[in-house]
């Protein structure tokens, strides 16, 4: 059975000799491809960013480039992978700019942050995203990844948001009332998501613009649940798909039951189905570290045979030897 592997690793090393065992590990097990996050929920950078702050450990070492360089020569596919809109304690953006934080709904206290989120609609939130995407065009990978391309938690109600929600739709972002059990002034639930989900497209759709200029690939990290991530999260990767704007689609498919995890990925499978777009659809495969090797591995085969064309492990630290051996079995 042959099938496509990658992985996530969400801090690369900081010394080319670490990055090297890395990479052979990887590609002397058949792998595809390595997805390093460069960077992270807390808004750090471990690359040589001049737009973010830079993780300490990762001053003075252009990381991505050396694990692009290393890739390259083993015959290994390099897509760095940037967490989106979180931006927490060490962000640059918002210690200079306190007021682009996502703001709760009118059920929280004003001021105090949604997880550390970066209003998703400024548009000088998504010219800072953007920005740092740009700064990976020079390095020579084979793409980029789109991760926490979402709303992380709810919406923002930011004044901003207010105003474009009032304008566009003629609607209160604070009197949405979509539920029975909130019956005050309920607005059209479809206009709010169209609203909230237009936010992400546009941001995806102008990174896809960023890609091809530089011909690069593009894949996203997504929620395994659709459609219901348009209501919940604002992301209708389907869209993405359809659209042509992403190569590679990641659902999160971390269930540790293999009956929950198969149904997931034909539901996945079927929300694709007759798209003409040419992008693959991969299945993230979570690795637990208390998972028996040959448990994992059943798990894994049967998620293969529900027709996904391959997985994406979360993540590299937790596979073991014993793990890239099996894998390497499996695929033959």
């Amino acid at each position: 059975m042959a099938f496509w592997k990658g992985t996530w690793l969400h801090r690369l090393p900081n010394t080319p000799e670490g990055i090297r065992v890395v990479v052979d590990r990887l590609a002397g097990a058949g792998f595809d491809m390595l997805i390093p996050c460069v960077k992270q929920p807390s808004g750090i950078a471990d690359y040589p960013s001049k737009l973010a702050r830079i993780h300490p450990p990762f001053q003075g070492i252009d990381a991505l480039g050396i694990c692009a360089e290393e890739s390259n020569r083993a015959g290994l596919a390099v897509h760095g992978w940037i967490c989106v809109f979180p931006e927490g304690k060490d962000s640059a953006l918002l210690a200079a700019h306190p007021e682009y934080t996502a703001q709760p709904g009118p059920e929280r206290p004003r001021g105090e942050a949604v997880h550390g989120l970066a209003c998703p609609n400024r548009p000088e939130v998504q010219d800072y995203e953007a920005g740092l995407y740009r700064e990976l065009m020079d390095c020579p990978i084979a793409g980029v990844s789109l991760d926490y391309i979402r709303y992380v938690d709810g919406t923002c109600y930011c004044d901003y948001c207010r105003e474009d929600y009032r304008r566009q739709t003629g609607g209160d972002l604070h009197k949405l009332g979509f539920f029975e059990w909130n019956p005050a002034a309920a607005q059209d639930m479809d206009v709010w998501i169209a609203w909230r989900c237009e936010v992400i497209n546009r941001f995806v759709r102008r990174i896809r613009a960023m890609t091809r200029e530089h011909g690069k690939e593009l894949s996203a990290s997504v929620f395994h649940y659709h459609p219901n991530g348009l209501q919940d999260i604002g992301q209708d990767w389907e869209y993405w798909v359809r659209e042509g704007l992403v190569d590679y689609i990641w659902p999160m498919n971390y269930s540790c039951s293999t009956l929950i995890a198969s149904k997931w990925a034909r539901n996945n499978i079927a929300s694709l189905a007759g798209s003409a777009s040419g992008c693959r659809l991969h299945e993230g495969i979570h690795r637990p570290r208390a998972m028996s090797t040959d448990r994992w591995i059943r798990h894994v085969a049967a998620i293969l045979e529900t027709g996904v064309e391959g997985i994406v492990i979360f993540d590299y630290p937790n596979l073991t030897d014993d793990d890239l051996k099996a894998l390497a079995r499996l695929g033959r």
